[in-house]
């Protein structure tokens, strides 16, 4: 009987532990993904200011990296990578279309990755 209980409680903080770990993942990456839509939305107008905006997302993005890398794959994570590499490139050269469309096309894989582990009911199962 006591194995059973112990058994039954594992399992539980088992999947409070996976629970926690998907909502996490999902308030980690909107933000950034947020901030890199703003930046996209501002760089035709405004490329400082969207410059500004992409590197507070790359900030946030980097201090939540380390915890990102435990749960999801890691090629996503390095295409991410790069793509904020190939934004401080367009800055540099400050052309704002193409600075535009990485920080689109950023801010959609940011948000595909916190879709991919966020609560849902096939989480579960």
């Amino acid at each position: 009987m006591k194995r059973s209980i112990f058994g039954g409680l594992l399992l539980l903080v088992l999947l409070l532990g996976s629970l926690g770990a998907a909502a996490l993942m999902e308030n980690l990456h909107s933000p950034i993904s947020e901030l890199l839509e703003q930046a996209a939305d501002l760089a035709a107008e405004d490329l400082p200011g969207a410059v500004a905006l992409a590197r507070q997302a790359k900030a946030a993005w980097e201090k939540a990296e380390p915890l990102s890398a435990c749960f999801a794959d890691h090629n996503p994570m390095e295409e991410m990578n790069q793509e904020f590499a190939r934004l401080e490139i367009f800055a540099r050269e400050e052309e704002p279309l193409a600075f535009a469309a990485a920080c689109g096309s950023l801010a959609e894989k940011m948000q595909a990755m916190g879709d991919a582990h966020s609560l849902q009911w096939r989480n579960l199962f």
